[in-house]
């Protein structure tokens, strides 16, 4: 069973469960009914944005969500892949890491990451899944935030992971100054805007909303392997 079919029960049973349909679910989510049909049927690798929004569709939590799936998972999963036996919590990405990439953590890391969003969900969620894989997070929640931290925590930080539409301060405000002290700083861009239409004339990695969990490992490690920046301020 892969966490895109475990996903997909979650889903099902409790659409059915509040008497929702499709339809109903589609535009309490703000999600393409093809896309609750596909997540539903097991063809659709849930993102970390569609998990949010369809746990407020369906007034449950991120969390149970993806804990359900996990206990799906374990109970569906082969007896030699169950190593730490028992029945506790396994975890959600290590889950689909065994999935999709047949046991290889390749996206493991230790460097330290500065993750900004306003949405805390978000960034608790954010912050658990790099935990997960072996990172230190520090936390930010917006742009003016994340400049203090990463003033306070230049020496350490090896990335900065950043939504671009923030109150007090947006992205790439706090992008630019962050340069300006650190012209070698690393940063990565989670948003639903294309590149082009921030008309931004900096050349900045971005991961485009929605996105994977491990399309966003993806990016970190690819991003972190470009280099590595100095740490003077």
């Amino acid at each position: 069973m892969t966490i895109e079919e475990a996903f997909g029960i979650v889903i099902r049973r409790l659409r059915r469960e509040r008497n929702l349909s499709q339809e109903k679910l589609s535009t309490a989510s703000c999600l393409d009914r093809k896309f609750i049909s596909n997540l539903e049927g097991g063809k659709q690798q849930p993102s970390l944005v569609s998990v949010f929004a369809l746990a407020g569709a369906l007034n449950s939590t991120a969390s149970s969500l993806l804990y359900e799936a996990e206990f799906i998972l374990r109970i569906n999963m082969p007896e030699k892949l169950r190593a730490d036996g028992g029945c506790g919590k396994i975890d959600w990405i290590s889950s689909m890491e065994i999935m999709m990439n047949n046991g290889h953590t390749c996206y493991q890391g230790s460097e330290t990451i500065l993750v900004v969003d306003d949405e805390k969900q978000l960034r608790d969620m954010l912050s658990d899944f790099l935990v997960s894989y072996g990172y230190t997070v520090i936390l930010a929640e917006d742009g003016q935030d994340a400049l203090e931290k990463y003033k306070q925590n230049h020496h350490d930080i090896h990335l900065v992971v950043m939504d671009v539409v923030m109150p007090r301060k947006d992205g790439l405000t706090c992008f630019r100054q962050i340069k300006e002290l650190h012209p070698e700083a690393k940063v990565l861009f989670m948003s639903g805007y294309r590149p082009d239409h921030l008309q931004a004339k900096e050349n900045f990695k971005m991961i485009q909303k929605p996105f994977s969990p491990v399309e966003m490992i993806k990016a970190i490690r690819q991003v972190l392997g470009e280099g590595t920046p100095s740490s003077d301020s």
